[in-house]
């Protein structure tokens, strides 16, 4: 039985708890509608991690600033890959998803339209992504907690 989903198209690397592995408490389903036009479904809530460069925008008085894809990030692609690897090195088992949903795979991060219409083009990332970078030992030490510890030390 798994424990984490993972898929990665490209630069994008997604990976979420699974509902009946070790990590089912960390689970969490929001709803959401995959496809214009499509039936809303619940769909478990993701950390993602991608390769964006940073500060590719520019504002009006010429100082650089990051597109808004940053705020859903946990990181970049290998803390996300690191992130997978500690994980298997503690007994988590993580099984390749690749119907699993990759986010802003024709994301042009170097567009201030494409950035200030992220939420129109991509609304389904604001509700799945897990949200805050933290360095992925942190990321692990806080799955490790939960397992020891459980809920309610979160």
């Amino acid at each position: 039985m798994s424990d984490l989903f993972f898929n990665q198209i490209g630069s994008v690397l997604v990976v979420a708890p699974t509902p009946t592995g070790q990590l089912k408490e960390l689970a969490q389903k929001k709803i959401v509608a995959f496809y214009e036009e499509a039936e809303q479904e619940p769909a478990l809530t993701r950390w993602i991690f991608a390769d964006f460069p940073e500060e590719t925008l520019i504002d009006q008085w010429g100082n650089r600033y990051d597109h808004q894809v940053h705020s859903l990030l946990a990181g970049n692609l290998d803390d996300g890959r690191r992130f997978l690897e500690l994980l298997a090195e503690s007994g988590f088992i993580s099984e390749e998803a690749s119907g699993f949903f990759v986010p802003f795979q024709k994301l042009d991060i170097s567009s201030e339209d494409s950035s200030d219409n992220l939420r129109h083009h991509h609304p389904r990332a604001f509700t799945l992504a897990k949200r805050g970078r933290k360095s992925v030992a942190a990321m692990v030490t806080d799955v490790r907690d939960f397992l020891v510890l459980g809920a309610k030390s979160q």
